[in-house]
């Protein structure tokens, strides 16, 4: 079978200094209102199953409290070691618990790394498809899916169809091609389809979009860990994805520890409501205030 997904393009830049406010850290995490978040969830309920390259030795250290499980769907077994790096950064941007400087959205969500795409940034659509499978039978919360296809797969539709009726959110970058339609598997409905914004609060050039995306976060200058755990900017929707599965993680732990039903038509509405793909300034904080 032919190598159809590929990661999303990253830039990288050197990064930035620290001040006393999560907040005051960077422009994104003021965007967010990340500190105020805090108060209501920090998504210690949660697990976020990550999709991608792996992650490094060190960041793996780095977080190992919060991995509970590891699977390679391209080797069958559970050697993740990230030699490209794509994966390690997702995973500090969703879940960074502060080290190194680098504040991920869900500092106390529990992570599986499964490594599905090789160091070359691309791979079959078998290990695709059995990365899914996998994620579904440790029962996770949220698959963050930060890379997309032009070509669509029918039975990785059929997965993640069934993910979702399991009640796991899939989340997937709409592509960093720029005014094209969302990438596979951002165009499933049902899929959180994620496009960037850049940091005047607008739709990044370079992102792709569809009229049936779900939400719109940041994805300029992000904060990330490189794999020998520096902290690094980066541009992208894969980034923007992450941002959002760290921000469901903390909305589904909400309505969890508050009793407050949900599945998925609940969280794209909710996410919806927030209109952020047309909002410059979006108020991410009103879905924990219902």
């Amino acid at each position: 079978m032919k190598k159809t997904f590929w990661i999303l393009i990253l830039i990288l830049v050197v990064g930035s200094g620290c001040s006393s406010s999560i907040n005051d850290k960077e422009y994104y995490l003021k965007q967010l209102d990340l500190e105020n978040l805090f108060e209501y969830s920090k998504g210690s309920s949660q697990t976020i199953a990550f999709i991608d390259t792996g992650i490094s030795e060190q960041t793996k250290e780095l977080y190992k409290e919060r991995i509970i499980d590891t699977f390679n769907s391209i080797e069958n077994n559970n050697n993740v070691i990230d030699y490209h790096g794509h994966g390690t950064q997702m995973v500090s941007i969703a879940s960074g618990n502060g080290k190194k400087g680098v504040w991920g959205i869900a500092p106390k969500s529990k992570i599986i790394i499964i490594k599905a795409i090789s160091e070359n940034g691309n791979e079959k659509s078998k290990s695709i498809l059995s990365a899914i499978e996998y994620a579904i039978s440790k029962k996770v919360n949220i698959i963050n899916m930060s890379f997309g296809s032009f070509v669509t797969n029918h039975n990785i539709v059929k997965q993640i169809q069934l993910a979702t009726k399991k009640n796991i959110t899939v989340v997937a970058s709409t592509g960093d091609y720029g005014n094209k339609d969302s990438l596979f598997p951002a165009n499933i409905d049902g899929v959180i389809s994620v496009q960037a914004k850049n940091k005047k609060g607008t739709i990044w050039e370079n992102s792709n979009t569809s009229k049936t995306d779900v939400v719109a976060f940041p994805g300029i200058e992000i904060n990330s860990l490189t794999l020998n755990s520096k902290k690094v900017k980066m541009n992208g929707t894969s980034q923007a994805t992450a941002i959002a599965s760290g921000y469901i993680a903390l909305l589904r732990d909400y309505y969890q520890k508050n009793n407050i039903s949900f599945d998925q038509n609940k969280i794209i509405n909710d996410l919806k409501s927030l209109n952020s793909i047309q909002n410059k300034d979006v108020n991410y904080l009103k879905l924990f205030k219902k």
